[in-house]
């Protein structure tokens, strides 16, 4: 058997080489094998010496000894690992390196004649100097040299020896004629393989592109991708029609498809992200487009003006349908007085920013009418706005309300699941009315939602993001229920970043006879109120708040037979408190007679203490009114200073 010894410049090409000639004459000859870099410590003696390169050619042929038939190895890219250069994208700029700058030309060349020019190949050896950032390098084997800062290496290992060296070594070993063919499909077969690849990958990306262009083509919106000069890459049918080009136009230049110079500055600005309103051929038209920084490409989407006012339409008429939609605005808010303008100017002004809400009120001081008018003086007028109520939110269903759920969830969940009140606000304001009554236990994923502006349905495990405003309401003392353990701390000022609080009726009593004129013209233009009646009901103390007065109007309308409502119009409860006011005229006469009999002068200041002592709500404005009225029936006499008032 002959012997073949193989000398290589480095171990990593010894070891590629080795292998191969191991798989094509293995069987025939004994093969040997020694790397420079390595060293070599004894003469070789061979029938066959094969040098990998006439690079190491005067070194390697010190350590021959005797006659022995020397071959230079013709040498040619690894076809198997080849295929990993298809996945550069087209255009990028790519470092070759290799250890000398003829071989490392000679790979370019190699890789440009199996038509992998889809790159721009960029020489590198030692002694090159990097000048530009590039992001790809390809060696055959040679990642030592290549430059540190070079994102993605692709080795794809030793060039291998051609095939024509392979028949040359047969004939050395009288071999030829019976190992030829084998030898020849052996090596055909990695050509062919690839080969294959390469039609399949052209296939796929063939099926795709189409798959994508009749997409394209559906869309309703044009769409252009183009490279930083300009090139257009990819563009749809709707495009040609708004530019009124014909034919092909992917390869061609935008400043051929477009006639305004201000269209092709925006198209080409470095801005990442940016939208602007333009016009082409007589019609408006919102151009949007992106970079995608890695691929240095620019797509564009181009959208009808008229289009975008139909679909806002349409998705308004959608949020009507679904009940998603703010009734109320400012103008809504009837009153003259100093505290409802204030409150209304304040809530005109957090309306403007976009952070959380809560409003503190009474039950029917108009907590939801605010968190409307908030809505709709907002950024986020034109989408959802979605209201739920604690109080009669069942805490079994609360969760899955909220947050939603993924089908088979739990026994009766729909097929599909479905979405929670969030993420249908998605975009818009969610109104958390009577927070005060939802569950600890809820509170706590409430706060999750705040913190993180995303949920998880039931049943899911996918994080859904969301962008959704929050205003919360409540009847009661957030802060006495944070006291008690009821209501948590975090959330609580989670909550209160904005904060209203809603006076209730009483305090602003000026405004109950524009709210009276206000919700009677609505039942009946016709209708008036007698003065008798305004006074009856300004003095009493309206639990009930605005509710209570809207309804009591629905009332007097009703029963009222005339074109006038009088006192006979009210419900028997009111005419019954108006009698009561003669027992508070009574109570202040029976506090001054206590005075006077404990020698102490009956000043109004100590009148109110002693009736808010006894529960009874009278200010000391509202005790000098009835002072006045006692005054004016004989009952007392009102005297200047320390003195007070005295009985009759």
């Amino acid at each position: 058997m002959k012997k073949v010894v193989l000398i290589a410049g480095t171990e990593h090409t010894r070891e590629t080489l080795h292998e191969q000639l191991e798989s094509y004459i293995g069987g025939i000859a004994q093969v040997e094998s020694y790397a420079i870099d390595k060293g070599i410590k004894d003469k070789i003696k061979a029938d066959i010496v094969i040098i990998s390169t006439s690079l190491i050619y005067n070194e390697a042929i010190l350590f021959i000894e005797g006659v022995s038939k020397v071959i230079v190895a013709r040498r040619v890219l690894n076809y198997k690992i080849i295929e990993n250069l298809l996945f550069i994208p087209e255009g990028e700029k790519v470092l070759f390196v290799n250890d000398c700058k003829e071989t490392t030309q000679e790979c370019i060349d190699w890789l440009k004649k199996l038509g992998l020019n889809h790159v721009e190949y960029i020489p590198y050896y030692p002694g090159c100097e990097l000048k530009e950032k590039i992001n790809y390098a390809i060696t055959p084997g040679e990642i030592d040299i290549v430059p540190k800062d070079i994102a993605n290496i692709i080795d794809i290992g030793p060039r291998l020896i051609d095939i024509v060296t392979i028949a040359e070594i047969l004939k050395e070993l009288n071999v030829y004629d019976e190992k030829w063919e084998d030898a020849t499909i052996m090596y055909l077969d990695k050509i062919v393989s690839l080969a294959k690849k390469f039609a399949d990958i052209s296939k796929e990306k063939t099926r795709a592109f189409n798959h994508i262009k009749v997409v394209m083509d559906g869309m309703k919106e044009a769409v252009l991708a183009f490279d930083n000069k300009g090139k257009i890459i990819v563009s749809n049918e709707n495009l040609k029609f708004i530019v009124g080009a014909k034919g092909n136009i992917v390869g061609k230049s935008i400043r051929e498809i477009f006639a305004g110079n201000n269209i092709i500055e925006f198209l080409l600005s470095c801005d990442k992200e940016a939208s602007n309103l333009f016009e082409i051929r007589g019609e408006k038209y919102i151009i949007t487009k992106f970079i995608l920084d890695k691929d240095n490409i620019s797509i564009a989407t181009l959208k009808s003006q008229k289009d975008l006012e139909e679909l806002e339409k349409q998705m308004l008429k959608d949020l009507y349908r679904k009940g998603y939609y703010a009734k109320y605005s400012f103008e809504d808010i009837i009153g003259n007085s100093i505290e409802i303008n204030y409150i209304k100017d304040i809530g005109r002004k957090i309306a403007k920013n976009d952070l959380t809400v809560l409003i503190e009120g009474e039950s029917g001081t108009g907590k939801e009418l605010f968190a409307s008018a908030i809505h709709n003086e907002s950024m986020r007028k034109n989408k959802p706005f979605v209201a739920v109520n604690f109080s009669s939110l069942p805490e079994n269903l609360a969760e899955s309300e909220l947050f939603g759920y993924e089908e088979g969830a739990f026994t009766g969940a729909l097929k599909g699941g479905k979405k929670g009140l969030f993420e249908q606000a998605d975009g818009g304001t969610i109104f958390l009315d009577e927070i005060g009554d939802a569950s600890l236990k809820l509170q706590t994923k409430l706060l999750r939602v705040l913190q993180e502006k995303e949920i998880m349905r039931i049943g899911g495990n996918k994080i859904i993001p969301i962008d959704v405003r929050v205003i919360a309401a409540t009847n009661k003392n957030l802060r006495e229920l944070v006291e008690k353990g009821e209501f948590r701390e975090d959330l609580y000022y989670r909550l209160k970043v904005m904060y209203i609080k809603l006076p209730p009726l009483r305090q602003r009593k000026e405004d109950i006879k524009v709210l009276l004129d206000y919700f009677i013209s609505k039942k009946d233009k016709g209708l008036k109120i007698k003065d008798e009646v305004v006074n009856i009901l300004i003095n009493y103390n309206w639990p009930g708040n605005i509710r209570e007065l809207k309804n009591l109007v629905e009332y007097m309308v009703a029963v009222c037979n005339g074109s006038e409502i009088d006192k006979m119009d009210l419900p028997l409860d009111m005419l019954h408190y108006d009698n009561m006011l003669r027992q508070d005229l009574k109570l202040i006469l029976d506090i001054i007679e206590d005075l006077r009999k404990r020698g102490e002068n009956a000043s109004r200041r100590k009148i109110e203490r002693i009736c808010r002592e006894k529960g009874i709500n009278l200010t000391e404005q509202m005790i000098r009114t009835r002072l006045k009225e006692l005054e004016k029936m004989g009952y007392v006499k009102s005297q200047k200073g320390r003195v007070g008032t005295m009985l009759l």
